[in-house]
């Protein structure tokens, strides 16, 4: 796959959403997804904290 996104905080992407879906510990990520408050630009991954996403935008009521 050579689609590439742009990343608003590479410095910490092994943080984000993208990265942490492929590793072992995957279990430890569900509590992102609880009361999900941002979306990913990218992606469209939806988790309760900004940091946790490439790409965040806020989740309006239009989402």
């Amino acid at each position: 796959m050579t689609e590439k996104t742009h990343c608003q905080a590479p410095q910490e992407h092994e943080l984000h959403l993208c990265e942490l879906k492929a590793k072992p510990h995957k279990a430890d990520i569900d509590k992102l997804f609880e009361n999900p408050k941002f979306v990913c630009t990218n992606c469209g991954g939806r988790v309760n904290r900004a940091e946790n996403l490439c790409s965040p935008k806020p989740i309006g009521p239009e989402d």
